[in-house]
This record gives C-alpha cells, sequence and structure tokens, in this order.
C-alpha cells in the first residue's frame, strides 16, 4: 500500500520550514514512533504497535506563491493492515494541520488503503447484485414463465440488440441492466388498472363489490408491495432507499474513488442486511399465488430495454437522424452536460438524449427548466444556437393526444427560452419517428 499527500502551509513557519524539521515535529507525538526511515503507529501510548511503514519527506517553497509544501510517501507492505495503515496516515495529516491551525491544507494524491478498501469491497457489492438478479430472475420465472424476457422485449428494440444474442436468452438479459435499474422490476410502483377504467367505475351510483375491489388497484404498488411485504418482514421503501446508498457507494468502487475505512464499513452493512432480505424473499418464492391478469400486468414492469440499454439504443438512434439530415454530429464525453454536438452551417445544437419508458411530464419540466444551470456550466469557448431535448419513449401509444400534453409541453417552452423539444418513439420498422416537436418562443 502506498499513501502519497501534499501538505501546504501559507507563510514561512520558522520551527517547521524544512523536511528535517517536519518529522521532528512528528516525534513529538506519542503515538508515532521513528526509525531509519520507518515509522511504526500505536494507537495508545502505552499500546504495542500494530503497523509500520516506510516514509520519505520532500519540502520545498511553492513557486508562484508564498506556501510551503511537504510532499509525504508512506508505504506498507501488508495489505491485511490496510485499517491500521489508514488510522496512521489520518494520525499523520492531523498532526500536520497544528502547523497552521485552520489554514494548512492537506490533499491526498494517492490513498493505498482507499484502493485496498474498495479490492476488498467489489466482490461483496457483486454478490449482492447477483442476487438480486436471482431473485428477479426466479420470481418471474416464477410468476410468468421460461419465455418471460422474451415476450416483454418490445419487438422494435429486439431488432436493435441482436448484437446480444449470442449470449444465452432470457435469464442474462438481467446481466444487461445497470445495477440501479434492477430495483425497478421490485419497487417501482404501477397503477394495476388504468384511468379510463378508473373513470368507467366511477360514473356508477352503487359500486359492485368487484368495483370496490378495482378502485383500490388504482392505488400505485410496487411488485414487492403486492407479493412479498406480506411474506417478508421489510418494507419496500426502506430496502430500496438501502439499495440506493448502496448504488452510490457502488459507483466509488467502480469509478476507483477513494473509499474509506467508513464507506467499506457501511459497504459491508448494507450488504449484509440486503442479502438477509433478498435470501427471505427468496426463499418465500414458493408462497406466491397469483392469477392469469396478475401475471401479464408482472410482465409489463420488467424490461430488460429500459435503463442504459435504451438509452444507448436511442442516443444512436438520433445520431443517425441528424447525420442523415447533413448535419455533423459530435459524442460529447461523460463531462459534458449534454449528449451531442449538432453542426449545419452556423447553426449549432446542443442535444440532450431524453430516453424514458412512458411519456411523463415531470421528469421532462425538471430538466427543461433547469437547462440554464447546464447551459452555463458549458467549457468556455464552445457555443450553440439552443438546446435540444430529445424524447425517445419506448411505449408513447396514444398518450400524446391525452391530458392536455401537446398543450402543457407547449407551455413549457413558454417558460424557456432557446430550447426545442422532440417526442419520438419506434415505429413498427423500427426506424426512430418524431411524433411532435416544438421551439420556445425565442428559438423561432
Amino acid at each position: 500500500m502506498r499513501t502519497e499527500f501534499l501538505i501546504l502551509i501559507p507563510g514561512e513557519e520558522s520551527f517547521c520550514g524544512t523536511a528535517k524539521a517536519f518529522v521532528e515535529f512528528l516525534k513529538i507525538d506519542s503515538l508515532l514512533t521513528f526509525v531509519g526511515n520507518s515509522v511504526s503507529y500505536r494507537k495508545t501510548a502505552k499500546s504495542k504497535a500494530v503497523v509500520s511503514a516506510k516514509y520519505k519527506v520532500d519540502s520545498d517553497k511553492v513557486r508562484s506563491s508564498d506556501e510551503r509544501y511537504f510532499y509525504v510517501v508512506l508505504e506498507c507492505s501488508k495489505n491485511e493492515l490496510a485499517e491500521e495503515f489508514a488510522s496512521m496516515c489520518d494520525h499523520i495529516k492531523s498532526i500536520a494541520e497544528r502547523i497552521r491551525p485552520g489554514e494548512t491544507a492537506v490533499n491526498t494524491l494517492l490513498d493505498g488503503a482507499g484502493k485496498v478498501f474498495a479490492e476488498k469491497a467489489y466482490p461483496i457489492v457483486n454478490e449482492v447484485e447477483n442476487l438480486m438478479r436471482r431473485l428477479i430472475a426466479k420470481f418471474m420465472l416464477v410468476t410468468v414463465g421460461v419465455k418471460w424476457a422474451e415476450d416483454a422485449m418490445l419487438p422494435s428494440l429486439r431488432q436493435k440488440i441482436e448484437s446480444f444474442e449470442d449470449e444465452p436468452r432470457y435469464v442474462n438479459d438481467l446481466y444487461k441492466l445497470d445495477f440501479i435499474h434492477l430495483s425497478d422490476v421490485l419497487f417501482e410502483k404501477k397503477r394495476d388498472i388504468g384511468l379510463e377504467e378508473l373513470d368507467r367505475i366511477l360514473h356508477v351510483t352503487q359500486f359492485s363489490e368487484d368495483d370496490q375491489v378495482k378502485i383500490l388497484r388504482v392505488l400505485p404498488k410496487s411488485n414487492w408491495d403486492k407479493y412479498f411485504s406480506g411474506l417478508v418482514d421489510f418494507s419496500a421503501e426502506k430496502l430500496r432507499d438501502k439499495w440506493r446508498l448502496l448504488y452510490k457507494l457502488r459507483n466509488k468502487v467502480a469509478h476507483n474513488r477513494a473509499v474509506t475505512r467508513a464507506d467499506y464499513g457501511m459497504i459491508t452493512g448494507l450488504a449484509g442486511e440486503i442479502k438477509r432480505v433478498i435470501s427471505a424473499a427468496t426463499e418465500k418464492l414458493g408462497e406466491i399465488n397469483i392469477d392469469d391478469e396478475d401475471r401479464e400486468r408482472i410482465m409489463q414492469t420488467y424490461s430488460p430495454s429500459s435503463g442504459m440499454e435504451f438509452y444507448q439504443v436511442a442516443l444512436k438512434a438520433i445520431s443517425d437522424f441528424y447525420t442523415i439530415d447533413g448535419s455533423s454530429v459530435t459524442v460529447q464525453n461523460d463531462r459534458a452536460p449534454f449528449d451531442l454536438m449538432v453542426a449545419q452551417g452556423s447553426d449549432i445544437r446542443a442535444v440532450e438524449v431524453k430516453a424514458y419508458r412512458q411519456l411523463t411530464m415531470g421528469s421532462l419540466t425538471h430538466a427543461v427548466r433547469h437547462h440554464q444551470e447546464r447551459w452555463d456550466e458549458y467549457p468556455h469557448g464552445q457555443s450553440f444556437t439552443r438546446v435540444v431535448y430529445f424524447c425517445v419513449y419506448q411505449d408513447l401509444g396514444g398518450l400524446l393526444e391525452r391530458d392536455n400534453y401537446k398543450e402543457r409541453i407547449n407551455d413549457l417552452l413558454e417558460s424557456v427560452r432557446d430550447v426545442e423539444i422532440k417526442v419520438a418513439t419506434f415505429d413498427e420498422y423500427h426506424n426512430l419517428t418524431v411524433m411532435w416537436e416544438g421551439l420556445s418562443p425565442a428559438s423561432v
């Protein structure tokens, strides 16, 4: 394990102005013992050393400002002592901060213990992720049948992802879903009857017993609420919150960001709790009884084409849409606030791809009304004439004609400047089809 940190001290300190003086300052602390080029650390003044490491300290003045830096390197050969090594590094940093309290800056350049924690955390997170996939797969197989993945996949998107078809079918579709989207199968809430059916029932003066049951089914419920809550004493909200928190920590591991001891402790704690709930739910699968109507609804809650996979399909289709039109298309990197830059002469558009399962106004409204923040984040020197929100929906149906969606989108465009909205879906021949488009007044 190798940890490096850079300590910056403003001004000139007479008692700590060299690397040697800095080491002498550290030696004052009773928890540290220096012998040659090694330093050992103990948890209390009277206890034995729990870890030792080789150290190196360099120091010089910062050329462009009135500051002095200390470059500290610590190396420990025993990865099993990651926690103790992290404690020693933290202790040395805390001592350094006392040189000029409130003004000393300590910057970690390389976190050796964090790397070890990340490596230890990965198989733990991976196990939980695969246990969730197994639960979903068994749930779908038990309730729907062996062809559940093929039947649930939209035909237009099945054609778009033929590149995956060298893999085993059905269950392995789950491995194309991102970690966070896995939980949607169990926790996403849906109504069991549509609003049209509810309207029909409410027009009746006296409700039959069957009508009363249907009215209750208009309340959105998740698969977990309907099929597992009575079998496993753990609420959908609580489990989903823990899954989302684990997802954030998982991203630190996956993106090579520093994983602290506290992070590792949270990962092991969350993973252990989620594993217990998933295992209990898996054992209870045989107790779930559903009818044909329930089976059809369950199929509709799962779509391997959701999440990142559908986004990638939409991104490629939109890029082709503009290229065929004669525009120059550049895919932006992950740090850019937009997905594509589309240029046709002096007309340059920043395109953000929005891939949704169904048409809803909430997410679109939030994105459009906050577009100015994303505009401000874009690197200086890059300019464009307007922002395009290209919204692609898996299941558009007749929703665009209902609930005054067109009027509501027009009202949204009235509230912003230099924004274009396109609403599209895939037709029966798997082609991207724009169903509606509009511009804000300043863009006309």
